[in-house]
């Protein structure tokens, strides 16, 4: 079974690659609920885990840039002006840093290595996990400038709300399948697709028994971030669905996520809910008053009112049909969040982030490399492994895009251009607390370089306003 997805996965892939349609764009959106598939065995590369959704991503940037005409040049230009060059001077950082200092500073400066089981400290030294760790980082930035030269054309902007919903549904189809297994024996169909060469922590429960839903992620706080990602995504950018069809199974996806998300009892997913309700209530609040709204209706707010009703619904559902998991309500928020300082994970995270936090400051702050040391803080883990000068060129760039000019007078630009800017931040907030690696992620450069093709697209025309919360629901009307 393993062998007959990985051939099917690689028939799709060799398809894509060469034919007229987006293929490869709707596989990238399609395995990125799957955390755990390594398309390639481990045993060929060394003990790397190839992931389907990082080949579906450097098989898109290889056709981007490689099998197009002026390709190389599309990337010279935009890796070398804007808000792209703060993202290359990052990359050029973290691959000199990532080169050097794991040499010139071993045996110095005490890490928490990545490829260790146990995560116990120790000195810092060149490894396997410098190259995999700068691999990565490097798909994650070309995929930025591919995304960018792909979504310049506005019919390919039209792909990003079908494609995260598309993501959405194979994301609640993996986290119900995932719960299940605890009722029917499911376990030989998903174990086809763990195959990374991780820790999984797929079959963790908490003090009373309960498993946790982790969808087919090596655990519970990836997917649950995963899910609170897609949910921040398709709220903040549902009014630019095309018709009320479209608008139900939106809405339908929004509820099913925003369950998952609890059902995944993950602490940072439960911080991450509350940075979006706080942001949801915000918006709500402008539209209800027509603060900076002269395009919408008060439709919409009646609109928010059903799908609310509908979330609670649902929620109220699942405690009753399965109280083992939400019932009683406040014990699980106080063992997975309010009494988490007490818990093993959080004194092993703290630790990690501390000694991180210390191997930066130990480095004379250049850094001592990618895939060096981990931390449970992603700005921690950043800085740890590409010094204070990576850590201000990353942070400059997302402020930069985020901060950037679209053209007024292109609703549904700037409709995608809010959405996507506002679901950055319940990401952002999980990732500060679950962030392990400084690579930003396939995830964040989807966001980033369609941002990045709306920056150029806008360059020419007046510059826009100073980010307010009555922007985040521009619709096309």
């Amino acid at each position: 079974m393993t062998a007959l997805a990985a051939a099917l996965f690689w028939a799709v892939a060799l398809w894509g690659l060469f034919a007229r349609r987006p293929v490869l764009l709707w596989l990238f959106f399609g395995m990125l609920p799957f955390g755990m598939f390594a398309v390639v065995p481990v045993q060929m590369t060394g003990g790397l885990s190839l992931l389907a959704v990082h080949v579906a991503a450097a098989l898109f940037v290889l056709r981007q840039f490689l099998l197009r005409r002026h390709g190389i040049s599309d990337l010279l230009t935009t890796a070398l002006r804007g808000p792209g060059l703060l993202l290359t001077l990052f990359w050029t950082v973290a691959l000199l840093v990532t080169l050097f200092m794991p040499r010139l500073l071993a045996g110095q400066v005490t890490i928490v290595p990545m490829a260790t089981a146990f995560r116990e400290a120790a000195l810092l030294r060149p490894t396997l996990q410098n190259l995999s760790q700068l691999a990565n980082l490097t798909v994650s930035v070309l995929l930025v400038f591919a995304f960018a030269c792909f979504f310049r054309a506005p019919k390919h902007r039209d792909l990003i709300l079908p494609g995260l919903m598309l993501s959405a549904a194979v994301t609640v189809l993996t986290g119900i399948l995932s719960y299940l297994t605890g009722f029917v024996a499911l376990d030989p169909l998903l174990d086809s697709f763990k195959t990374a060469n991780y820790a999984l922590l797929d079959n963790a429960t908490i003090a009373d028994g309960v498993r946790r839903v982790t969808g087919l992620m090596p655990e519970a706080s990836s997917f649950g971030a995963l899910a609170l990602n897609l949910l921040a995504c398709l709220y903040f950018l549902r009014r630019m669905s095309g018709n009320r069809a479209s608008s139900m199974r939106l809405n339908a996806l929004i509820v099913a996520l925003a369950t998952l998300v609890v059902a995944s009892t993950s602490s940072a997913g439960y911080v991450g809910l509350g940075v979006l309700a706080l942001l949801i209530g915000l918006d709500w609040f402008t539209r209800a008053f027509r603060i900076n709204r002269p395009r919408i209706s008060q439709g919409g707010v009646r609109e928010d009112f059903f799908l609310a009703l509908a979330i609670i619904g649902f929620a109220a559902a699942a405690v009753m049909i399965t109280p083992g998991i939400f019932e009683p309500v406040m014990e699980r928020l106080d063992e997975v969040v309010f009494s988490k300082t007490q818990s093993g994970s959080y004194a092993e995270r703290s630790a990690w982030t501390a000694r991180s936090m210390q191997a930066g400051l130990d480095s004379y702050l250049l850094g001592v490399g990618l895939g060096s040391t981990r931390a449970s803080n992603f700005a921690v883990v950043l800085f740890a492994s590409t010094g204070l000068a990576g850590f201000i060129l990353y942070f400059a760039f997302v402020a930069r895009l985020l901060l950037a000019p679209v053209r007024r007078g292109e609703p549904r630009e700037q409709a995608l251009a809010s959405g996507l800017t506002w679901s950055f931040i319940p990401a952002f907030a999980v990732g500060l607390l679950i962030g392990t690696t400084p690579d930003f992620g396939v995830f964040e450069a989807l966001r980033f370089g369609a941002l990045l093709a709306l920056t150029e697209a806008g360059t020419a025309g007046s510059s826009r306003p100073a980010l307010r919360p009555g922007r985040l629901t521009a619709r096309n009307e």
